[in-house]
């Protein structure tokens, strides 16, 4: 199932046995250590993997704009809620996607806002993710008591399975009641992720795409084609992000799925958000307030198929990082 990938496209998921690693990945079966995390929410002091020895642990390797990552939350929630007194430790590593997920006070907003449970180290410089040879996100590494890495998933679709050796580990027998929305359809998501900054490829026409810098664009015809854009108005383009820079702008994007998020903020240095206005395949205009850099849902229907979304931004300042289809 779908998840986000920091360079490698596909996914692997996949059970890693002690003496037969995946021959995708070379991983040793006892899990490394935490390092270099930056701090930890949720934990009166930091922890290690010896010290969850004698635990189940569960690690989940996130980033708090990343869709895939924010719908696994609940069901993890649940877990170490209905696990923990019975030995699991769900351990969430932060690992950011953008520059503005490295900023603390983001990363206590999305935990307070999600209302996580368990704890979060903020693995700003990778340095765990590189530990772990880790490639996705969300991603998750089952240990056993003796914190050996039993079970590695990466992407949606497999919380029950997670489950089902999650209470293997623990010792608990028996069966256990379906949870319907935990393993996400995304079957019919015909549309990839799309990045608007230059360390990724974009789908605008290369004479209207500078890789960097500033350029005006203006909306021509019905629309883009299929899992492309357009923008309005004068942008900048950087590393990361695309900048409003006019005083007014637009964007048009039309794609096939049910839902369009939107990896968004206000650019650095403004006390107030934007209020976007937003339609869907012609249909009546909503506002939708942007303001921290997060993840906003601009489609959340129940219709899988081609659409065309439309944003209009009243002022300067909206930054565009992302897009996501669900």
């Amino acid at each position: 199932m779908p998840g986000r990938r920091l360079l490698a496209p596909g996914l692997l998921a996949g059970l890693v046995p002690a003496l037969a690693p995946s021959p995708a990945r070379s991983f040793a079966p006892q899990a490394p250590d935490f390092v270099g995390i930056d701090g930890w929410i949720n934990a009166p002091a930091p922890l290690s993997v010896a010290g969850l020895r004698g635990k189940v642990a569960l690690v989940d390797f996130w980033t708090y704009s990343c869709i895939n990552c924010r719908r696994t939350v609940p069901y993890l929630n649940r877990w170490q809620a209905e696990y923990g007194p019975r030995g699991l430790q769900v351990v969430g590593i932060h690992t950011p996607e953008f520059g503005f997920e490295r900023m603390r006070r983001n990363v206590e907003a999305a935990v307070r806002e999600f209302g996580i449970l368990y704890p979060v180290g903020q693995d700003n410089d990778r340095r765990t993710w590189r530990a772990w040879s880790n490639q996705a996100w969300p991603a998750f590494y089952l240990l056993d008591r003796e914190g050996r890495v039993v079970l590695l998933r990466e992407g949606e679709g497999h919380a029950r399975e997670m489950e089902g050796a999650i209470r293997g580990l623990l010792g608990l027998s028996g069966p256990f009641p379906a949870r319907p929305g935990e393993d996400p359809d995304l079957s019919h998501v015909r549309s990839p992720e799309v990045y608007f900054g230059a360390l990724h490829p974009t789908p605008q026409e290369r004479a209207q795409s500078p890789r960097r810098g500033e350029a005006t664009y203006a909306f021509a015809g019905a629309g883009p084609g299929l899992n492309r854009y357009d923008l309005d108005g004068t942008w900048a383009r950087g590393e990361e992000e695309l900048v409003l820079r006019s005083a007014r702008g637009g964007l048009r994007m039309r794609f096939s799925a049910a839902r369009l998020h939107l990896v968004a903020g206000v650019a650095e240095g403004m006390a107030e958000g934007i209020p976007l206005r937003v339609r869907a395949d012609g249909g009546a205009w909503r506002v939708v307030e942007v303001g921290r850099p997060t993840l906003y849902t601009l489609l959340d229907g129940e219709t899988y198929g081609e659409h065309l979304v439309e944003v209009e931004a009243p002022a300067p300042g909206l930054s565009l990082f992302s897009a996501t289809f669900g």
